[in-house]
């Protein structure tokens, strides 16, 4: 049981690693775009709200996730 925990963990820290990966090359690319990002706007307001947004949307086309699949993305153990 210790050694399938110790496994868990080391496949949750590179899960971890690759979205912090891909959340930094969406802020580089929309950065170089001239995009804000969600920290560049003071939080909570409707402008950072609609930079999350933004920032979502982009996150699911680099994801390749089109627009008309909004509702739900089906996680790939529950297929």
């Amino acid at each position: 049981m210790e050694n399938q925990d110790k496994h868990r963990l080391m496949e949750d820290e590179q899960l971890w690693g690759e979205a912090r990966a891909l959340a930094g090359s969406i802020e580089a690319i929309r950065r170089a775009r001239g995009k804000k990002n969600p920290r560049d706007v003071d939080f909570g307001t409707p402008e950072w709200k609609d930079t999350c947004m933004a920032f979502a949307r982009d996150m699911r086309w680099a994801l390749g996730v089109g627009d008309d699949d909004l509702t739900e993305v089906p996680r790939p153990d529950d297929a």
